[in-house]
């Protein structure tokens, strides 16, 4: 794993996105996990930008019928997928509620398009382009794990855990206590596997990316409102870092170009 901050190199772009088609637009299609990558041109000569799109939560596998919906999971569900152009189509093996496999195919240029260079989703809506480019590359390891320190447990239910209190020291777990084998996690909280509200907090926190190429955003509530209460930059992955409070929930950042 790198030591080092990851460098960002910026080049600024128009506000205003322009919608064109992956297959006009677009080279080296490809699928890595549930992700869709593409270097597609920006409009500007012959420059491209490599940007990519999270398809698991997006699309959904109905009964071996592949569909868009937000949330979706098909990867829970679908083998050996992969990319046919064009259009740029998932091709997957996806299981209904009993029986075998099956083919099923979806056109992702109904709800995948380019905007200023990125493959952007407008499945919510009508996306906004990013009006910076990273010059960061799809990691070929976008894994990473968490590692809680200083645990307690919060609950609003006084008789369920105490009062969450701060101890002293970095005393971050020897075994991950999240993981992700895709990079994403938008707002993760643990809750107990009980029938109350309980969560687990932690006021140390270590993240351990092969790639380097994460931020980690920490919250006090397990929503992530309120505000960013704490930071694990690039250069600190690896290192166990306390916040001086009981944290809730967090969100990985990926550096690279990401719908997530």
């Amino acid at each position: 794993m790198r030591s080092g901050s990851i460098i960002l190199a910026f080049a600024s772009l128009s506000f205003a996105g322009v919608q064109a088609s992956i297959s006009s637009q677009c080279i080296n299609i490809r699928l890595q996990g549930a992700w869709l990558i593409a270097n597609c041109l920006t409009g500007s000569g012959t420059t491209r930008i490599e940007s990519s799109v999270y398809l698991q939560d997006r699309i959904t596998n109905t009964e071996g019928v592949l569909g868009w919906q937000v949330n979706g999971n098909y990867a829970a569900s679908c083998t050996g997928c992969t990319i046919v152009t064009p259009p740029a189509t998932l091709s997957c093996n996806c299981k209904p509620t009993w029986g075998q496999p099956v083919p099923a195919s979806l056109n992702l240029e109904g709800h995948i398009a380019v905007y200023n260079g990125f493959i952007l989703s407008n499945l919510s809506g009508t996306p906004t382009p990013p009006t910076t480019v990273s010059t960061v590359a799809f990691p070929s390891d976008p894994s990473w794990n968490a590692f809680y320190g200083n645990t307690s447990c919060y609950s609003t239910n006084p008789e369920t855990c105490p009062s969450p209190n701060v101890g002293s020291g970095t005393t971050c777990s020897t075994y991950a206590s999240v993981s992700s084998s895709d990079g994403v996690a938008n707002c993760f909280a643990f809750r107990y596997p009980i029938s109350v509200p309980a969560w687990g907090s932690f006021a140390d926190f270590k993240v351990v990316a092969p790639s380097g190429a994460f931020k980690f955003l920490v919250y006090d509530t397990v929503d992530c409102s309120g505000g960013v209460k704490g930071t694990l930059a690039a250069s600190e992955l690896g290192t166990c870092k306390e916040f001086n409070k009981q944290m809730l929930a967090f969100s990985a950042v990926p550096l690279w170009n990401a719908q997530t």
